[in-house]
This record gives structure tokens, sequence and C-alpha cells, in this order.
């Protein structure tokens, strides 16, 4: 049986009780002013990081016939900005790889300015499963820790709009910056292969254990009759495109990305996935609970200036949790959240069920658009 904590409960409680906003219309602009703090300190970050590469080349640079500021600052209305990859792929932005340890230090900053203590181990740890893969991956695609690039969009600035992406392989932090109106960090990807490590002196590490364990203990304590409003078909024909099959018919991958997919359909999850499963409302007060637990792991990847916005203007009279698949640990499974406007989609399928995607996106707030609509509005 799932059991709420009082810190739990405290949280439910302020949920119910705060008034119900939606996501696109957060603005991290607080009273106290911390936000406000928080940008700046990633534009310090930033502009650090970005000076570091400037001036005299360096002699890796002349060496190799490249430019670390080109491949690292990019227009900000790039082309590049909405094609977030989370599979192994060559992809724009400066890669590790080619960083000095000085410019690898600044970037950590620039990591450490937007995430929680929380959310920056889980990030170096989704990081350090590229070692265990290289070690048993015989398919062709680049492994290894400095393969991950960061790339800026736009000079950092208190006035006008910029965003920087850090990204690799199931990685993916896309964070927008628009001055006087807020930050907005979707979509958020993080993945874990394998889900659970299997043998040598990691065994049994999992990256993404609470994602995974807190939603299907919810699922497990459902009711016949709950269950059968939240476990949803599979749908063969999605994974059939590909050429998979899984049990219980769970996707084969995530409805809310762009892998295998034309520019056109990249937005096509924003109709395609329609609320559905268990409404919050029919859920016991215990399950309501750890739902808004399995958020808050979530949530809190970001410091708390941001993920507590986001957490706070959910409309839990929106809210949703569907699930596809089977409820023992190691059986394919397939898991979304979602509102209006927020989607949390979760899928552990792949690798006989020890393979995760995750992803956070928001319909009108992804890559700041819904900030941006409103920064160009009132700058005209």
């Amino acid at each position: 049986m799932i059991r709420s904590t009082l810190a739990l409960a405290a949280l439910l409680a302020a949920l119910l009780a705060a008034p119900a906003v939606s996501a696109q219309s957060i603005r991290f602009a607080d009273a106290d002013g911390g936000a406000a703090a928080l940008a700046g300190n990633m534009r310090a970050a930033a502009g650090a990081l970005l000076e570091s590469v400037r001036g005299e080349p360096e002699f890796s640079e002349v060496l190799r016939g490249h430019s670390m500021e080109d491949e690292l600052l990019l227009r900000a209305d790039s082309e590049e900005r909405q094609n977030w990859v989370y599979w192994p792929a060559e992809r724009a932005g400066l890669e590790i790889d080619l960083m000095h340890a000085k410019h690898r230090a600044l970037m950590h900053e620039l990591l450490w300015s937007a995430l929680s203590a929380k959310g920056y181990f889980k990030v170096l740890n989704v990081m350090q499963l590229e070692q265990v893969l290289a070690a048993v991956s015989g398919t062709g695609f680049p492994r290894g820790i400095e393969d991950y690039t960061l790339t800026l969009f736009g000079e950092p600035s208190a006035e006008a709009p910029w965003a920087w992406r850090y990204e690799g392989h199931h990685v993916s932090l896309n964070v927008s910056v628009v001055p006087g109106e807020g930050i907005s960090v979707t979509p958020t990807f993080l993945g874990a292969d394998p889900a659970e490590i299997a043998h040598g002196p990691l065994a049994g590490v999992r990256v993404l254990r609470a994602e995974e364990d807190l939603a299907r203990e919810l699922v497990n304590s459902l009711s016949r009759a709950q269950r059968a409003a939240a476990v949803l078909e599979g749908d063969p024909d999605y994974n059939a495109e590909h050429g998979y099959t899984y049990a219980y018919d769970a996707p084969w991958d995530l409805y809310a990305s762009n892998i295998l997919k034309a520019r056109g359909e990249w937005d096509g999850w924003k109709t395609q996935l329609q609320p559905e499963g268990i409404a919050f409302a029919d859920l016991d007060g215990n399950q309501q609970a750890a739902l808004l637990a399995l958020l808050d792991e979530v949530f809190s990847t970001y410091r708390p200036e941001i993920g507590g916005e986001y957490r706070q203007s959910l409309n839990l009279e929106e809210l949703t949790f569907a699930w596809i698949g089977g409820f023992a640990k190691g059986e394919p499974h397939y898991y979304r959240v979602q509102t209006a406007d927020f989607l949390f989609e979760y899928d552990n399928v792949q690798g006989n069920g020890n393979h995760v995607h995750a992803v956070w996106r928001s319909r009108a707030g992804d890559f700041g658009e819904d900030l941006l609509r409103r920064h160009y509005a009132q700058a005209h």
C-alpha cells in the first residue's frame, strides 16, 4: 500500500488550495526576486563560458581547424533550436570532447545554475551509463561521456531572449530565458539504458528508479474499477509502423518525440495525445499523494524557482494518469500524466523492459514559445 507522508499531505493541501493556472501563463517573477536572481546567475555562467572560447584560438582549434565559439554560439532564431535529439547522433553545438578543462568547468557551472542537486546528479549518472554501454554495445553508435554538446542560441542577455541546450544520448535539456517574462525548460528529456545495471560492480543501479517505482506503486494500488479507467489498450499500428512488436502493444517509443518523424510531424502529439486514463479526482487521498510525489520527481529536476512554479501551476481538475503494459517489474510498460497543457510521458519497453525514455513537455510553452509571444507582443 502506498502511504502518504506528512510532507506529501501538505503538498497536496497546498496544491488543492492554489488557484488553477494554465502552464502557458507561468511567469517566474516572484516577489522576492529569486527567479530573477536565478536568471542572472544563468546569464553570468553562460556569458563566462562564451567569453572563454573567444579571442585568440586555442592551439587545439588551430590544429583541428575548428572554432569553439562558432560551434557554441548559434543565432537565437536558428532552425536547430527545435531540433532536439536524444539518441546517439551528430548534433549542433560544442562537444565536451573539444573543450579544455576550463571550458568544461564553466559548462558545469551553467548546468548547476538551472538544475537542482537531484537533477544535476541524475544527468551525470545518465551520462555515466554511456560507459556501461560502451563495454557491451556493438551497434555502431558513438558511446562515451564526451559525446555531449552545449549550444547557446543567442548571446546571453538581460534584454533580449536567448536560450541554451545541453544534449547527448538520453539527455536533452532545453532552457529558454525571456527577460521580463520568465524561463522555460521544456522539452526536458532523460533516459536510461540500461534502466537497471545487471552485471559488474554497479549491478542493481537504477538511475531513473523513482520515475518507474512511484508510477508502478500507483497503478498497483488501483481498484479494479479504477484500473479499468487508467489502463489503456496499446496501439499495435504505432509499433508496426517501425517494424516492432512488444508485449501489451506498449509503444516502442514516446509519442511526444521527433524520432524518425518528418519535421511537419514533430508537433503531432499536441493533438494526438488527448487526456486519457483516470482523473486525479477519482483517486483516493493516498493515490493522489502518490501521483503528486511522481510529479514532484519530475519538477524537482530543476531548482525550486523553476520546478516549484511549474508544480504550482498544474490544474488538478484536468490531471489524468494513464498506463499501458505489465504491472510487474521487468515487464514492458508505458505511462503518461497530463493536463490540457502539461505532459510527462514515460516509456520502458525496449531492451526487454530495461531501457527508459521520459520526456516533460508543454503544448503552449515548449522552447519558451508562450513567453516569446508575450515578449514580442509587448515590444510592439
